[in-house]
This record gives structure tokens, C-alpha cells and sequence, in this order.
């Protein structure tokens, strides 16, 4: 029988519909600090469950919020969420958890992003490490008014790594050098885009605290 093609030269067939396989994406970033002098300063790693519809990313809720600061054991007054017997804590998603606060140098704290879990309207994850004022001892220089602002100069090594679901390491920074006189960095964010999720990274120093991070992305 004689058959004739139907497709013409030049014409594409239509393209199928598909939906991304990556949003179940997960990410672990890390934290960990050795430091020779006699003093405890704490690190703490932060990720916001934020927004972008193209004017920067925004968090309307302390819920989306996922830091030490908002557990009901660090701030019983101002915390939102609630720590599990473990320490751990999550958003209420738990698209965002945490492995707890730890303040003893030679430890690791861990966030683990979990894409499938987020809330929809989540696609931008920023992420942030910080140093706070703490008790220091006689190793480190005071400053002129004897007190010492915080800063990650203050810690001999301290880094954090982002890495896939895999174990491929994607970022990794060494806050005491490159970061040294700042207490506060924007490390980067997981962002959903059109292949899934993927890290972006930004790695911007500032000084300041966590209600400044939160004011810029208010």
C-alpha cells in the first residue's frame, strides 16, 4: 500500500508538557568551627522560606523563618517553633530543619532543605551564617571601649559547606579568612527555577544580626 509521510520539512512536533522531577531536591548545608582561644563564640546557620516574583526574595511570616533565635528554647517570648526533645527543629512545612543549636566548638550544626516539603509558594531559599557576642577570654585583642565586637576573624577555622542531595559538595566557604572582619554572611540561596531547584551563590559579608537579615527580606 502507498503511504504518504505527513510531516512536513521545517514543522516540529509539538512539545509535550513536563513538570520538573527535581523538586523533591535536597540540600544539607553545614556548619563547623575550631577555635584556639579560651572564648565561646557561637556560630549559627539561618534559611528563610522566602518568595521572589522578580523583586527580590521576601518572608512574611516568622513561621518561614528557620534560626535558634525564633525556637520557643532560645526566645520563649518571640519564638515560633517548636524544639523536639533532641534539639532539632523545622518550619512547619518541614521543608527546613535543623539539627539543633550547638555551642561547643569541634561540633557541626546542619540544615537539611527539602523541596518536595516546601511550601509552594517558596522559591527562593536564602541562607545565612552568623557569629554573636560571647565570653572571650584574655587570647583575643579588646577593643578600645574593652569590648570586642563579634567577628569570624575572632574563629582559627571555621566553614561551611552546601551540598547536594548526592554528597557533591557545591559551595563551600572558610568564613575566618574570607570573611573575617564581617559577623554576618549571605552565603547564597536554593532557588526553584526551570530545571528545579539549584544552589545560587552570593557570598556577601556585613555586619550586623539576624533582625537586619530579616529587614531585608521584609
Amino acid at each position: 500500500m502507498l503511504t504518504l509521510t505527513l510531516e512536513k520539512p521545517g514543522v516540529q512536533a509539538p512539545k509535550k508538557l513536563q513538570l520538573s522531577l527535581n523538586k523533591g531536591a535536597r540540600f544539607t548545608v553545614k556548619v563547623s568551627w575550631e577555635c584556639e582561644a579560651a572564648h565561646q563564640d557561637d556560630v549559627d546557620i539561618h534559611a528563610l522560606e522566602a518568595s521572589n516574583i522578580g523583586s527580590g526574595a521576601k518572608v512574611t511570616a516568622l513561621e518561614s523563618v528557620l534560626s535558634t533565635y525564633n525556637t520557643k528554647r532560645m526566645n520563649p517570648r518571640g519564638g515560633v517553633l517548636a524544639n523536639n526533645p533532641d534539639g532539632t527543629f523545622s518550619t512547619p512545612s518541614g521543608g527546613l530543619s535543623h539539627s539543633g543549636d550547638i555551642r561547643v566548638q569541634g561540633n557541626s550544626e546542619t540544615i537539611i532543605i527539602d523541596g518536595s516539603r516546601l511550601p509552594v509558594e517558596a522559591n527562593e531559599i536564602p541562607l545565612f551564617a552568623t557569629v554573636h557576642r560571647a565570653d572571650h577570654g584574655s587570647e583575643h585583642e579588646e577593643g578600645e571601649e574593652g569590648e570586642e565586637e563579634p567577628a569570624f576573624a575572632d574563629i582559627e577555622v571555621c566553614v561551611v559547606t552546601i551540598s547536594s542531595a548526592d554528597g557533591q559538595e557545591i559551595g563551600s566557604y572558610k568564613l575566618s579568612d574570607e570573611f573575617g572582619e564581617f559577623n554576618v554572611v549571605q552565603l547564597g540561596s536554593v532557588m526553584l527555577g526551570a530545571n528545579g531547584w539549584e544552589y545560587v551563590p552570593v557570598g556577601r559579608g556585613f555586619t550586623g544580626t539576624i533582625n537586619d537579615v530579616l529587614g531585608h527580606f521584609s
